[in-house]
């Protein structure tokens, strides 16, 4: 009984050398959440052996099991996007939530985008109106503007005035874009043509090519004099409203300024909180 219990004994030592010496083991032994998740990033950016997709998204089911918001909005953004997995808006809206039931201010808007989008059905405007306002309620642009967007759908002008003005001093430029079409149109705010002008001029620096018609029609209205005053008060609003100013790093990603935007990229959601 002694020798085969010393026996076992040995055999369990051997067992867990064997593990210990196995590739990975240890580096993942007690890394809590946010570790992890770190982990999951580093295996995204470089290249060579420390770059892998896969181990990655090992990492990120992890952290996001743990109940880690942002890997639980990285995951999404991946199923989203169906880079490095399957695309499947099931699964990201899933993981998207999980997120903003904490009140993460980024996927609070992405929720709330998926659903106004009809990307998942049903189109649920009154809870895609939900998460929206949860974003909107952290000052969060993205939130402001679906959020406007909606109440122009619902012709409620005064709520989507007061949305989009938030949304365009903070430099989107498909928001500066509503607001000075209901400026120039006088729905939900008195008809104000050279505040008008001034917020479609923003969206057009901000390479905006939508607006150039209504550009042109209120030039004729508003008369030189008026044109060269509202062409000055842009340049003053520029310096706080340009989106490399108010984005903080939150910004530059293709589809940013999309009617309906797309989500940031992993390497840009950190500066989106």
């Amino acid at each position: 009984m002694q020798r085969g219990g010393a026996m076992r004994i040995r055999g369990a030592v051997v067992v867990l050398l064997c593990c210990l010496s196995a590739p990975g083991f240890g580096q993942t032994l007690g890394l809590n959440a946010p570790e992890l998740f770190d982990r999951a990033m580093n295996a995204l950016i470089g290249s060579g052996a420390g770059r892998s997709d896969a181990t990655a998204l090992d990492y990120l089911h992890r952290s996001a099991d743990l109940g880690y918001a942002p890997a639980q909005v990285v995951l999404g953004y991946f199923y989203e996007t169906g880079r490095i997995v399957a695309q499947e808006p099931i699964q990201a809206l899933d993981w998207y939530r999980k997120a903003a039931e904490q009140d993460d201010q980024l996927a609070e808007w992405l929720v709330g985008r998926i659903i106004y989008s009809g990307e998942e059905p049903p189109r649920d405007l009154n809870a895609a109106s939900f998460w929206l306002q949860k974003a909107a309620n952290h000052n969060d642009p993205f939130g402001e503007y679906l959020l406007g967007k909606i109440r122009m759908e619902r012709q409620d002008y005064v709520a989507a005035a007061y949305y989009l003005r938030k949304a365009a001093m903070q430099g989107l430029p498909q928001a500066q874009f509503q607001l000075g079409r209901l400026l120039e149109q006088g729905r939900g705010i008195p008809e104000d043509k050279f505040e008008a002008y001034t917020w479609l001029l923003l969206s057009s620096q901000a390479g905006n090519p939508a607006v150039a018609m209504d550009l042109q029609s209120l030039e004729s209205d508003l008369g030189s004099t008026q044109v060269e005053q509202a062409k000055s008060r842009a340049r003053e609003l520029q310096a706080a409203t340009a989106r490399s100013v108010a984005a903080r790093g939150c910004t530059g990603w293709p589809g940013e300024f999309k009617d309906i935007p797309v989500p940031p990229p992993p390497y840009l959601q950190r500066f989106c909180r």
